[in-house]
């Protein structure tokens, strides 16, 4: 377990690092938990498509991966339960905390912030692959995107490898 937990925060940082465009922002904001009603949207597109096999690059068909109904299961039931999961991060570096129902205060103030929203990562295929829900607002307001992903360790960093739902604001 311990190892999970410190494989969820290398996640965590793992995309808090992540920049679309990191010339532009400034301070970088986290919400503690997720909007569930928005992880459920999401998760019920994941749910209610049939298929298995999922492409990196839906339009070229590259890299795959083939989820059992057991794992596609584990997956949506465990996210289904992390409703209430929070973060609780020893190190915070140069984290700004937002509260809940806050968002768009934080991005107001500043049009170069951007808010990031990480669920609890689901581990599958021995902890080699997981799966994450995330948003990322930017730009002065509610602009953004937000995917439900399958994450691999690349070059020890974990890069979002297979959208299974996703969207923009």
């Amino acid at each position: 377990m311990t190892s999970q937990t410190s494989e969820s925060e290398k996640i965590f940082w793992d995309l808090i690092d992540y920049k679309l465009y990191p010339e532009k922002f400034s301070d970088v904001g986290y919400l503690k938990k997720v909007d569930f009603g928005m992880l459920s949207y999401h998760l019920a597109n994941f749910e209610k498509d049939s298929i298995l096999t999922y492409y990196q690059y839906k339009n070229k068909k590259t890299d795959s991966i083939t989820l059992t109904k057991n794992e596609k299961e584990f997956l949506i039931s465990e996210l289904k339960s992390s409703e209430n999961y929070t973060w609780n991060l020893a190190n915070a570096k140069k984290l700004i905390l937002v509260e809940e129902n806050s968002e768009l205060e934080f991005l107001k103030a500043d049009k170069n912030r951007e808010l990031k929203i990480i669920s609890k990562p689901i581990f599958i295929r021995n902890g080699k692959v997981t799966c994450v829900f995330s948003v990322h607002l930017c730009c002065g307001h509610i602009y953004g995107y937000v995917s439900l992903s399958l994450y691999k360790k690349i070059n020890g960093k974990w890069e979002r490898w297979i959208p299974l739902s996703e969207g923009n604001f």
